[in-house]
């Protein structure tokens, strides 16, 4: 059961990378380093086709933090540049239907997910989940290139990592998540010391040792590998996918408690670790962790502190922003640690502000609603969440659909929330193939179930 400090650091938004400007798409960026094909698929698709260039491929969300912070940060830096005519770019908006086609055929779990494809096969040939550093990012393109030649091969060769790393993904793309645990341990082992790939690879098999259903082994994989992805996001994505899986682990399981205090010197030394290349999001997330881990070690105090820390660089990170877009990077992350820190009226002034300065995006006043609501201003919440609705698309929709639910249940409207649920429902089951959230329809048919709706759609 969660705390109720890391229940106000979780309730608002979701960790995208386990889980770093839109170009057009919400609000108004820089303008981007690189050529992209923004929400064509189809297009880039052919276009890697005919000049016989690798497709690399970002998969994103417009309420996805960590997505905002590389695109912002990282995409917009000129040492990209160097390898810019060796790849044709695709940014693909994960809630928009134009897209689900792709999605569909290369499915991802998490975002930001950036994938390299080879047009000639149509198949993902290396996989990236998560936040990376500009020099991360170099590196896997440049081993991408590789990969891409790997593929053509009659049969790939024994004890290559690269090679090996292209078996795990094809395991991925087909959902055969155990054996894509096996291929991405043999790359690890295969690997020389000092392996660029390293962290990536740790955190593809964590990943699909949590996807395959076995907490135990993923747990025991997270204390094993703790040390081993440097001072980097990974390391900090590594441990949280290591603590959800130790939240499935049987009560009293001792490796939780263990993993609980190997993660916090660790993850800790990461976050105050200036030279480390974190962006600012990154260590924000570094810092949400730490505040986590010293609330269920019981030390209040310490988790307090962290999160002034973790208040301190994030305003300070929203200030230096080049414009409103970045700056809505920090939003949730921003409005957590106000609720934490019981400043809940600098959240709403802080979302308030935002939400005039991009008024073409929807994540403001949702994530405005959230912050009503979890403080009992449920009228004022109904007004952000309708604002958000009206503007709202794709899964995420169903989302904004679902709190709108919360408010009106908590305000005892139930025949109200009862409709909002059925909208939501049909609102899951319209979506597209690549797009479609079983689970969360499943869950809102129960709700409706339990409020005695009846009939469902």
């Amino acid at each position: 059961m969660r705390t109720p400090l890391l229940a106000l650091v979780l309730f608002l938004g979701t960790s995208c990378s386990r889980s770093s400007a839109p170009a057009k798409a919400v609000g108004s960026a820089q303008p981007r380093k690189i050529e992209w094909i923004e929400d064509d698929p189809k297009r880039a698709l052919s276009d890697a086709r005919s000049a016989k260039r690798p497709l690399f491929v970002e998969t994103w969300a417009t309420w996805c933090h960590t997505c905002l912070s590389m695109r912002s940060f990282v995409f917009t830096d000129p040492g990209l540049l160097q390898v810019a005519e060796r790849f044709t770019w695709l940014a693909v908006d994960a809630d928009k239907p134009q897209n689900a086609e792709l999605l569909a055929k290369f499915p991802v779990s998490a975002y930001p997910t950036f994938l390299v494809v080879d047009p000639a096969l149509e198949s993902v040939v290396a996989r990236w989940v998560g936040s990376a550093s500009m020099d991360q990012i170099l590196a896997f393109l440049k081993d991408s290139e590789r990969q891409v030649q790997l593929a053509h091969s009659a049969e790939l060769p024994a004890g290559d990592p690269l090679a090996l790393l292209l078996r795990g993904y094809r395991a991925v793309q087909a959902e055969k998540h155990e054996e894509a645990a096996t291929h991405f341990a043999a790359a690890l082992d295969a690997a020389p010391p000092g392996w660029s790939r390293r962290s990536d690879a740790l955190i593809a098999r964590i990943e699909a040792l949590e996807k395959s259903g076995n907490a135990s082994a993923c747990v025991d994989f997270g204390l094993q590998a703790m040390e081993q992805a440097g001072r980097s996001a990974s390391a900090v994505d590594l441990a949280f996918y290591a603590m959800e899986c130790a939240s499935k682990l049987q009560g009293g399981d001792p490796r939780l408690s263990v993993l609980r205090k190997l993660a916090l010197p660790r993850v800790e030394e990461i976050a105050a670790d200036g030279e480390a290349p974190l962006s600012a999001d990154d260590r924000g997330e570094a810092l949400a962790l730490v505040m986590e881990l010293k609330e269920q070690l019981g030390d209040k105090a310490g988790a307090r502190a962290a999160a002034e820390k973790r208040l301190a660089l994030l305003e300070k990170a929203a200030a230096a922003a080049p414009d409103e877009t970045a700056r809505s990077t920090f939003n949730w992350a921003r409005a957590n640690t106000y609720l934490v820190l019981e400043k809940p009226e600098e959240a709403i002034r802080m979302l308030t502000a935002s939400e005039a300065a991009l008024p073409r995006d929807f994540n403001p006043p949702h994530q405005l609603a959230r912050v009503l609501f979890k403080l009992g201003r449920h009228d004022e919440a109904v007004a952000a969440v309708d604002r958000a609705l009206a503007k709202a698309y794709g899964p995420r929709k169903g989302t904004v659909l679902g709190l709108k639910a919360d408010i009106l249940e908590a305000k005892g409207q139930l025949d109200l929330a009862r409709q909002v649920i059925e909208e939501q429902v049909r609102h899951y089951q319209s979506l597209p193939d690549g797009q479609k959230r079983e689970s969360a329809a499943e869950t809102a048919i129960a709700r409706l179930k339990k409020l005695g709706a009846g009939a469902t759609p």
